[in-house]
């Protein structure tokens, strides 16, 4: 790998220069015109323009070129453009025209089209579609068939993700294809501001090399977007319970193609709603308002970079700087007493190095990402005083609530993705990929006493070596394959936290993925994939957090048959309507799956066999382009297969606890553009959620949620409310919205209240090309 990338950098100068072309698309009228196609003529090299009508075209030729510009509703042009060293602005006209809708040719696809029609069952998100309506991006997570987002309590707890049956650690999260547990090893995904977020893709199945690493069956990419021109964007949200969410992006990009981000985010929360426990002084259960909750988040970023050399294509680095702090209040479940002085405290330091350059004329692309890490996590739980849900000390006890300490924890790692795309020709590439990652743990232990050994203190590390290679190959106009082959090493290198004795565990299996689409025509597609996938347990799974999580060295990878197969159908009905639907169904066979017990002292252990067998369904109808109704539908089983120790064997063919099997979501948006101004946009929406009763503890086969409701959540409706509005001339968007509008009672994990009716309001100011 290291002489591949080191022939590619010497051999660049070979190449032919290339530059950029950028510029305002708009109407005769002036209006700024989005979702443009601008394209070379004879090549590939396509974009579409943005909201602001702004296009950027790279990698171009030098000399004189043709551009080709067409958008729906419009008469397509042909442009010529003289390309030189530095990058040329260029502003283009468009003229209305009254040829019918199929005449009109696209030459691209917006990415999160391109995304979903591959051979693999992707969702891909485009944030800057839904940051009006969204506080979290757990919120726009938790609207995709198929996928539930959820907490063991309030903002700024860890998320819990599930995906078409798999659920936990089983489902990766990446940066720019970063396993997230690398980069920010105790943060959660809630937590990343959206300002600095361009795309989510949603994978659910088989994951491509180059982005996943021992993801089960389904893993989420965050695609973080680096402006390569001047623009400015704050949004500030302000919501229920003295919560404040704001973040500032700024660009800086001169003639030279060399640019700046910085960014800084900031998240509060008092978390104080209220819920139903029980209140120790009067034994009855109350409505009580959280106390001891608080949640605080910063984050900040600046990237240096250049795109568009004859050395690299792009090329950048990062320095993100963060910290926060998070008051204790439950752990897994609402007990019968609450947690009133344990805090998490946490500091994370990441820098990233990208480089991305292609040649021979684009046959060869050579991407790498190299990222470091280092972080502190402080937990402290000493108090003897027991706390009531009233917020009131109603006694003494040993000191601790959750889980007695004082300690901190120092993670410390590397990162390297290094990939290779050979493209054989237009309809046959290849794809190597190799992940790298290794973590060191230390720490203190402050209530260590007399001289003994502090089990922090002994390194630990854990490093992984996943590579991968990928053929992808259209045969025909109608068949997509892909395939790949995955080897996975592991090494835990480290000592017991009992007996101190030094303990060295590594191991390495192969993997396999397959994936088939076939085109019956340019609406309908069917997709099929198929993955033997391997999970190698986390850091903290194995060594545990320093505070509520202990260790556990004897933890075996987790194993997983995935099936995936779905069809999906995008049709233009008349003038007026274009109707998307899909359906999925998904089988997974789980061996020894890795879980989080729910005791108050909590480990990752491995558990028996599981099954999950489901469906899901999604439907987009657009009228207008005014009217909007989406609505999907997953419905699953999960249930034990086998079972490792006897004594449980009643547990076969039984539902496993705390895993949703029943839930769907209907949004109906009306949106209007030239609204009172020319220029200004308005949207109102609804959405309801749905979810069904499900059994958050073991139950037996027998049992059902009128034999045994205390051993179920009971069923939940959420609806929300909202509009948002858009003045184009102030380059203002402020929108309102309403959570939980009927005051629902909702639960997250096992069975923990959710808040009631809570309302939010942002405000977002962006101004682009200054």
């Amino acid at each position: 790998m290291r002489l591949i990338f080191l022939f590619t950098l010497m051999t660049f100068q070979l190449y032919a220069q290339q530059s950029v072309v950028e510029g305002v698309v708009k109407d005769t009228e002036g209006h700024v015109l989005s979702f443009v196609t601008v394209s070379l003529k004879h090549s590939k090299n396509a974009t579409i323009t943005n909201t602001d009508g702004y296009f950027k075209l790279s990698k171009l030729p030098l000399g004189e070129q043709t551009l080709l510009f067409s958008a729906v509703g419009f008469q397509s042009i042909e442009q010529k453009v003289l390309v030189g060293n530095s990058p040329k602005k260029l502003d283009v006209q468009l003229t209305s025209s009254t040829k019918e809708l199929n005449e009109v040719v696209v030459k691209a696809t917006a990415q999160t089209k391109v995304q979903e029609t591959k051979a693999l069952s992707i969702k891909s998100i485009e944030i800057k579609d839904v940051i009006n309506q969204t506080v979290l991006l757990t919120d726009v997570l938790d609207k995709i068939s198929g996928v539930r987002i959820r907490r063991s309590s309030s903002l700024g707890e860890a998320s819990d993700i599930s995906i078409n049956g798999l659920r936990g650690n089983a489902i990766r999260v990446y940066i720019d294809g970063i396993p997230m547990e690398f980069m920010y090893p105790s943060f959660d995904i809630s937590n990343l501001p959206l300002g600095n977020i361009k795309r989510v893709d949603v994978y659910k199945g088989v994951l491509p090399v180059d982005v996943g690493s021992d993801a089960l069956g389904g893993g989420i990419n965050i695609i973080t977007e680096q402006k390569a021109y001047n623009t400015l964007k704050a949004s500030y949200n302000i919501a229920s319970f003295n919560t404040h969410l704001s973040d500032v992006n700024l660009g800086l990009a001169n003639k030279n193609n060399y640019f700046l981000n910085a960014s800084l985010g900031y998240n509060y929360s008092d978390n104080s709603y209220k819920m139903r426990a029980l209140v120790y002084e009067t034994n009855k259960y109350e409505q009580v308002k959280r106390f001891h909750d608080t949640y605080r988040f910063l984050y900040g970023s600046l990237t240096l970079g250049t795109h568009s050399k004859a050395w690299a294509d792009e090329f950048r680095v990062s320095l993100n700087l963060s910290g926060g702090d998070k008051e204790m209040q439950n752990g897994a479940r609402i007990t019968n007493t609450a947690i009133g002085e344990a805090k998490y405290t946490a500091k994370n330091l990441s820098a990233v190095l990208k480089y991305e350059k292609s040649f021979l004329n684009e046959k060869i692309w050579l991407r790498t990402l190299g990222n470091f890490t280092k972080q502190s996590l402080r937990f402290v739980d000493t108090t003897t005083n027991v706390y009531s849900w009233s917020g009131s000390i109603v006694g003494k006890n040993q000191a601790g609530e959750y889980s007695l300490g004082n300690s901190i924890n120092y993670n410390e790692g590397i990162t390297n993705r290094t990939s290779i795309e050979y493209r054989i020709n237009e309809k046959h590439k290849l794809l190597l990929s190799n992940l790298y990652a290794k973590q060191k743990l230390t720490g203190t232990d402050y209530l260590n006493e007399n001289g003994e050994i502090d089990y922090l203190t002994i390194p630990q590390y854990l490093t992984k070596n996943i590579g991968g290679l990928q053929y992808e190959g259209l045969f025909g106009e109608k068949i997509t394959l892909s395939g790949a082959v995955k080897k996975y090493d592991y090494i835990l290198d480290g000592a017991e936290n009992n007996t101190f004795l030094l303990v060295k565990k590594k191991g390495n299996f192969w993997g396999w993925n397959a994936g088939l689409k076939y085109n019956f025509n340019e609406n309908t597609f069917l997709r099929a994939s198929f993955e033997k996938g391997f999970l190698i347990p986390l850091f903290y799974q194995f060594v545990g957090n320093g505070g509520d999580i202990l260790r556990n060295t004897d933890l075996s990878p987790e194993s997983s048959d995935n099936l995936n197969i779905g069809l999906s159908s995008n049709h233009q009905i008349g003038e007026n309507i274009r109707l998307s639907t899909s359906l999925s169904g998904f089988y997974r066979q789980q061996y020894n799956i890795i879980y989080l017990g729910s005791s108050v002292f909590r480990r990752y252990e491995n558990a028996d066999q599981v099954r999950t067998l489901g469906g899901e369904g999604d439907i987009s109808l657009w009228y207008k382009k005014a009217i909007n109704l989406k609505a999907n539908l997953t419905l699953l089983s999960k249930t034990f297969t086998a079972v490792l120790d006897s004594r449980n064997s009643y547990l076969i063919g039984t539902a496993f606890p705390n895993y949703p099997t029943t839930f769907g979501n209907v949004e109906l948006s009306w949106q209007k553009s030239n609204f009172l101004n020319q220029k200004n946009q308005i949207r109102f929406y609804t959405f309801y959620n749905y979810i069904g009763a499900f059994n958050h503890i073991l139950v037996a086969a027998n049992n059902s949620p009128s034999t045994t409701p205390d051993a179920y959540v009971p069923v939940q409706h959420r609806v929300d409310l909202g509009c948002s509005y858009k003045l184009s001339k102030q380059n203002l968007t402020l929108s309102f919205n309403i959570q939980n509008l009927l005051n629902a009672e909702l639960y997250d994990n096992f069975l923990v209240p959710k808040a009631g009716i809570n309302f939010n309001g942002k405000i977002i100011y962006e101004i682009n090309n200054f």
